[in-house]
């Protein structure tokens, strides 16, 4: 969680190197717990028959939009990108590891989220290229993944699952529109439609422009 919480200050000032080591170092701590976990079957025993409420509290902290060059044929322009990512807090008076087998995959998930962010955020940056855009949609598909995996944390805070759902189809919507692959594109932003048709807490707690951005990017497919 440290970790993570120091990824997300690392992004928040445009520092993606520093962002990404610090996201990768709490994958390597959370793939610790989670090898500790299968070794300890008393603490699996103990929490398989435990499902306490979530100890965790968490908040998105915004990615600032730097300028960047812009090159004469750039049809992404127009594209709005989620720049939210999310820090965790723990409430230290509880035994963690009591919790991390409910828990471990939506953290994972929401680790990879934030990887994947600064990523794609550092491409659209410095303008990278095909094979790097497609890491950052290798990265997306496995926070994605990661999230499908849980069945707990994420459904305690259901407002943030649905934000980084709407995040991930609207990110990789984007960035498979700069690479010319338009149906993929479309895919995801009609998977983000239907989202956002479905009306949940995290639709309409979502911030009003980040609301707007989406919703453009949606009309795009109409």
């Amino acid at each position: 969680i440290d970790y993570n919480n120091e990824g997300v200050k690392h992004i928040s000032k445009g520092s993606y190197g520093a962002a990404k080591k610090a996201f990768r170092a709490a994958l390597i701590v959370l793939k610790e717990c989670e090898d500790q976990q299968q070794i300890d079957v008393d603490v699996q025993k103990k929490s398989s028959c435990h499902q306490p409420s979530s100890p965790f509290i968490m908040e998105t902290c915004s990615i600032p939009s730097f300028r960047r060059r812009r090159c004469n044929n750039d049809d992404d322009t127009d594209h709005y990108i989620f720049r939210n990512a999310v820090l965790v807090h723990l409430d230290t008076s509880l035994d963690y590891d009591i919790f991390y087998p409910n828990v471990g995959a939506g953290l994972t998930s929401i680790v990879i989220f934030n990887l994947s962010l600064s990523s794609h955020y550092n491409a659209d940056c410095y303008e990278w290229g095909v094979s790097e855009l497609g890491k950052v949609i290798t990265m997306y598909r496995k926070a994605w993944k990661a999230m499908h995996n849980d069945s707990w944390l994420m459904a305690q805070h259901q407002i943030f699952r649905d934000t980084i759902v709407m995040a991930m189809l609207n990110n990789m919507g984007v960035i498979f529109h700069k690479l010319a692959n338009f149906k993929k594109s479309r895919c995801c932003f009609k998977a983000l439609r239907k989202v956002f048709l479905s009306k949940t807490a995290g639709v309409q707690e979502l911030r009003r422009d980040a609301h707007n951005g989406m919703m453009m990017n949606v009309m795009f497919v109409d």
